[in-house]
């Protein structure tokens, strides 16, 4: 059996004059950083999904200021990903979805790419609002629920798209299968089964909006046995076929 290789930390740079060089830079055109007592203001705001306060750090707080990380045009945009970064890993903490927040992170950098420099300010407030709204609702609903049953919501949002048996459920908090259905839907009004049928049903409802898939890969993308189970289900739960709610909700 071949031995791992120890790791090894590559060589640091000798930055000292680099950065000596881009203070003084940055002095002579007074171009000084937001500072990161004004940057956490914001993203404390995120954090606590409180929208009111974000609106109001936003009319005291100046104009953000980005250091010079590109020397062309593009400056403002790097910046505006460092931006969705830091929020995105605030938003988390707070309680909003991991995937969930990963994925609308990464909507709003390639909507970012394409806008002029002139747009992007806008685009990064509009990106924090719609995090701290999304956070202000995940705090809302998991306030509603025990520590046990929003650990078995987050459980059942990360592997919705995989088969998920209510022992494995039981064990991700370390209840019974039978204390675990009484709790859960003594808190949800749910059992467990429905409550993940209705978090697919949710989803397929946003891929029949927003998205170009067939009937047939959001069925199979979503755990249901089969295309004629997902359209019984969404039916059963919505009123209406799949086909029908697409025709009615054009993108």
């Amino acid at each position: 059996m071949k031995k791992k290789e120890s790791f090894k930390l590559p060589e640091l740079p000798d930055s000292s004059r680099m950065l000596s060089h881009e203070l003084f830079q940055n002095s002579e055109k007074s171009l000084i950083h937001t500072s990161y007592r004004e940057e956490r203001a914001l993203l404390t705001c995120v954090r606590d999904g409180d929208i009111d306060r974000l609106v109001a750090t936003y009319e005291a707080l100046p104009k953000t200021v980005y250091g010079q990380m590109s020397t062309g045009s593009r400056n403002l945009f790097y910046g505006s990903i460092a931006n969705v970064t830091l929020v995105t890993r605030y938003a988390i903490e707070g309680g909003m979805d991991e995937e969930e927040a990963f994925s609308l992170s990464d909507i709003y950098i390639r909507r970012m790419e394409k806008l002029t420099e002139d747009q992007l300010d806008e685009e990064n407030i509009r990106m924090v609002l719609d995090f701290t709204r999304r956070v202000a609702r995940a705090k809302k609903e998991k306030s509603r629920y025990s520590p046990e049953v929003v650990q078995c919501i987050e459980y059942i949002e990360n592997h919705r798209h995989e088969k998920i048996l209510l022992s494995d459920l039981a064990a991700s908090v370390h209840l019974s299968v039978s204390y675990l259905c009484r709790r859960f839907h003594d808190e949800t009004g749910n059992t467990p089964g429905q409550f993940i049928q209705k978090k697919r049903i949710e989803e397929a409802e946003s891929l029949l909006r927003f998205s170009d898939y067939s009937y047939s890969e959001i069925a199979e993308y979503l755990n249901f046995s089969s295309q004629s189970h997902f359209t019984a289900v969404f039916r059963k739960c919505t009123g209406i076929t799949p086909q029908a709610y697409r025709r009615s909700n054009p993108q």
